[in-house]
């Protein structure tokens, strides 16, 4: 450090940084006053009293005493949004152009013409050919506080709550994995979404009269199956059919629909029907088995034949709400794009009996040490051939599937779909690939000789007949469905109203233990707001490019990763699910993990729990 020396007749030296100049001294803010919270809370039910517990801390220990008070909210909100055609609007077509194919086009795109892509983009983001809108619904809302008169809080601190329902179906939660709030570069053609959420809030108010909202979890509701259902057999004739998905107009699938066309026309194409028999009818239990059996029936002779059947359980979202516009609106092709059966988004319902986090709980992990997931067995698959065209399946309807629901933008269904297999001959599999390396001729026709050579081949099983190996290049699959009726076998004690009713009531916060259900519950008084149009429209029709060939570049270059404009529901599932952290509390005390102690003025200090340890409350 370089110094200077002051006169010596003050009989010192003193050392005088040079960076210690006034205007170079940098001063530090104060960390501003932050808090967190959390909460662990049963899951929501009709006719039923919820046990929760707030948490609250302050990393902070220094700025605890600048909090006056703390307010636990409980709110659901439902957001719906869609994007059509208008009526009579036209997109740009794709065009070819005479440039030369750049490297790897031809491979991926399967073609050496060279489209361009632009007109068609700027059109999907044109405001004159289409429609936006996007809206909230905030159903009801419910406070009480928590925390009062200057707490301590210089230590993390709990304290319980209760959460009354009146007896009103509210909806379930689906986390939905997919939809147009991941990142991608594609710009957005026909769509809708929905989505709904519980949220606990935390508003925590300082001394100086300011307020924060702190984001504490959300839960979800689990409604009561209306009445008992008579169960009896269930037969049903379906034909099988290929799903009308009207998801892409690029060039590279509409040839491929044109030679499959060319190669095999519909006219030439073998008919089926699925004659579905379930064996106790189509009303299921949750947690229960589904035991039925599926044949397959030619009822028009042609060139394809069945090779496979499956069928798997699929919990189904409908956008009803953004249907019924696009319908008003004249997008008769609007539903084909954005049905349930042409997205392909995993809808998981939130439950806290969930499959998915069993591992949370297992006390004992694989030899290994490792917990390895276990899924229930909700689809099956068999080759099946014309001598024998049946498949007797039984599936497994996990406990988290939920009851059939119609909120005010989705509804939801449970259904049985059945995938059929169908091969056609090798010479058209040549005809739609004629690049493909496939083999020059197929294992004979006769279902014995097939199973003789099976003994013969080192992969098929015994007693199987031998697979060809361009099953994958020679294969369509065609579709049939049934819905069935999940129930919870537990019929509700008093007759339960859907939330939708006129003069629907609403749940009730309050503080402290009590599971006595109020006298009065508020009717709710839903809130409608509209989201902004900019706002909307900077989601829904934003700039990107179609080109199978650019979006793959970007793919390899990892350049595609953008994310979307902020959503209105990007705190609907924000921080921990409630219930399944109540469930690992209940847990932990029947483990003899956590004591049951009791508490003091307030609330309970950190690692006290005011509950014993039951699984849950029977509906009163």
């Amino acid at each position: 450090m370089r110094s200077l020396l002051v006169p010596l007749l003050l009989g010192t030296v003193v050392p005088v940084s040079l960076a210690s100049s006034p205007s170079e001294i940098k001063t530090t803010e104060p960390e501003a006053c932050s808090v967190r919270a959390w909460v662990r809370a049963e899951d929501l039910s009709p006719d039923h009293v919820s046990r929760g517990e707030l948490r609250i801390k302050v990393p902070l220990t220094e700025c605890a005493h600048e909090i006056v008070s703390v307010t636990l909210r409980l709110q659901l909100d439902e957001f719906g949004e869609f994007k059509y055609l208008k009526s009579g609007a036209v997109l740009p077509a794709v065009q070819p152009t005479n440039q030369s194919a750049p490297d790897g086009y031809t491979d991926w795109v399967g073609s050496d013409i060279v489209y361009d892509y632009q007109a068609h983009d700027d059109g999907l983001g044109d405001p004159e050919l289409w429609t936006v809108k996007a809206e909230e619904r905030r159903a009801w809302t419910t406070e009480a506080t928590l925390v009062d008169n200057n707490p301590d809080l210089s230590q993390p601190f709990v304290i319980p709550f209760t959460v009354a329902v009146p007896a009103v179906n509210y909806p379930p939660v689906f986390n939905d994995f997919g939809g147009v709030r991941i990142h991608s570069s594609e710009p957005v053609f026909r769509h809708s979404s929905s989505d709904l959420g519980y949220r606990y809030i935390a508003v925590v108010r300082f001394v100086d009269g300011h307020t924060e909202d702190v984001l504490a979890g959300h839960t979800t509701f689990v409604p009561s199956s209306q009445g008992a259902v008579q169960q009896a057999p269930f037969t049903r004739r379906t034909a099988f059919e290929n799903p009308d998905c009207k998801r892409d107009d690029s060039p590279a699938s509409k040839k491929r629909a044109e030679d499959l066309e060319r190669c095999l026309p519909a006219s030439q194409r073998s008919a089926f029907i699925a004659e579905i028999h379930l064996e106790e009818g189509n009303v299921v239990h949750q947690g229960q088995p589904l035991k039925g059996r599926v044949t397959v029936r030619n009822i028009k002779d042609g060139s394809t034949a069945i090779s496979s059947i499956s069928v798997r359980l699929q919990t189904r979202r409908g956008d009803h709400w953004a249907q019924a516009h696009a319908d008003a609106g004249g997008d008769t092709d609007f539903y084909n794009a954005t049905s349930g059966l042409c997205q392909f988004n995993v809808h998981q319902a939130l439950n806290a009996e969930s499959t998915y986090t069993e591992h949370i709980f297992a006390e004992n992990d694989d030899e290994d040490g490792i917990y390895r997931y276990r899924s229930p067995r909700s689809s099956a698959h068999k080759s099946i051939t014309a001598a024998h065209p049946y498949f007797d399946f039984e599936l497994q309807i996990p406990h988290e599937t939920p009851v059939d629901f119609a909120s005010y933008y989705t509804a939801i269904g449970n259904h049985l779909y059945f995938d059929l297999t169908i091969l056609y001959s090798l010479d058209v599999a040549k005809c739609i690939n004629p690049d493909s390396e496939l083999p020059e001729e197929e294992p004979t026709i006769d279902d014995a000789t097939k199973t003789e050579e099976g003994l013969w081949d080192s992969y098929t099983r015994v007693g199987q007949p031998l697979q060809s190996t361009s099953h994958y290049w020679r294969s369509m699959t065609l579709q049939a469905e049934v819905a069935i009726i999940v129930v919870d076998g537990v019929p509700p004690a008093h007759p339960v109203e859907h939330y939708l009713s006129p003069g629907a009531l609403a749940p009730v916060l309050r503080s402290g233990a009590q599971a006595q259900t109020p006298d009065v519950f508020p009717v709710a008084q839903p809130i409608f707001t509209e989201e902004a149009l900019a706002n909307t429209t900077a989601r829904l029709m934003q700039v990107g490019s179609t080109d199978p060939f650019q979006r793959h570049q970007q793919f390899m270059n990892m350049t595609r990763l953008r994310w979307r404009d902020p959503h209105p529901t990007k705190d609907y599932h924000g921080g921990n699910y409630a219930g399944l952290l109540w469930k690992k509390k209940i847990v932990a005390e029947e483990r003899g993990i956590l004591p049951v102690v009791g508490g003091g003025e307030l609330g309970l200090r950190e690692g006290q729990q005011p509950f014993s340890a039951v699984s849950q409350l029977s509906r009163s």
